[in-house]
């Protein structure tokens, strides 16, 4: 209950704040600085080096990859319906494409299943993590046309990007030295997060524009909430995953848009009023379809 408590005071705080002329417009630009090179590269180093990989983990592994490229498929099917320029493509695909795996998907995982099997959502946050620190930032930046967008470019950028840097510490230096004197610093740096996360879009969430986009947030949320989990939930029963493998995966995969990935959209200048929009409604239905999800993997695994 506290987990929700936060995210409602957070992102209320934020939208409080701006409303009452507390905070200027653009104010979000600073605390997604932060979230970017300090918070998130934090969470990834708490995270990542504990997991111990097996061949049960395959599918909690590649499900952010089909929710990805199904996310892909459907903004190719609704870029033109939806008169999509480039950036707001790219937008579309990169906050519907990515899922809300570790701060809203962790508390209900917890609530639903208890904290042991929290182990094995962690494959599928640090998979997405994974997701938007790689394929999302080729994505925006190819979109953006700030900058040239081949090979060389790219990897450049890639290799000066913090979360994408400190994925490959996570992996790497665990075989060679201890990280234990440095986990106190990383999990008290990846406790700003998602309160910052949050906070970041209550400043930049404007209910009265919502109505000319409507169509792009029904379309995102109907695949973030139902079509994903449901192409994880037949992947895995196609090929016999475990029970509980199973309903984490489905689970996982029917979180909301992850935040970052809004945040990843306003850096780049990639419609960030849709994007917003989109990660604060898929969130808050979240905690509805979820549980009907919940009840579904009941029944079917």
């Amino acid at each position: 209950m506290s987990n929700f408590i936060l995210i409602g005071v957070c992102f209320l705080a934020g939208f409080v704040l701006l409303k009452s002329g507390v905070l200027a417009k653009g104010s979000h630009h600073g605390i997604n600085v932060w979230i970017i090179y300090v918070a998130l590269p934090a969470a990834t180093l708490k995270y990542l080096p504990g997991i111990v990989w097996s061949g049960d983990l395959i599918v909690p592994l590649i499900t952010p990859l089909i929710c990805w490229l199904g996310a892909w498929l459907l903004a190719e099917l609704v870029s033109k319906p939806f008169h999509f320029d480039r950036k707001t493509k790219a937008a579309f695909w990169i906050v519907t494409g990515l899922g809300n795996t570790s701060f809203i998907g962790f508390p209900l995982i917890s609530a639903y299943y208890g904290e042991k099997y929290l182990s094995i959502a962690a494959v599928t946050d640090q998979m997405s993590f994974f997701m938007l620190a790689v394929f999302a930032s080729i994505v925006a930046m190819r979109a953006s046309g700030s900058a040239k967008a081949d090979f060389r470019t790219i990897s450049l950028k890639l290799l000066k990007f913090p979360p994408f840097l400190v994925i490959i510490a996570a992996l790497v230096l665990p075989h060679f030295i201890s990280l234990e004197p440095i986990n106190p610093l990383v999990s008290t740096l990846a406790l700003t997060l998602s309160p910052l996360a949050l906070f970041s879009v209550g400043l930049q969430f404007e209910l009265g524009k919502m109505r000319d986009v409507i169509k792009p947030i029904l379309a995102a949320s109907f695949y973030k909430l139902v079509l994903s989990p449901l192409i994880i939930l037949g992947l895995a029963l196609m090929f016999h995953t475990g029970e509980m493998q199973t309903k984490i995966s489905v689970f996982e995969a029917s979180m909301g848009t992850m935040i970052s990935a809004g945040i990843l959209n306003d850096q780049f200048g990639l419609n960030p009023r849709l994007s917003n929009l989109i990660v604060f409604m898929t969130i808050l239905l979240s905690f509805i379809t979820s549980g009907i999800w919940y009840l579904v993997l009941e029944i079917v695994v």
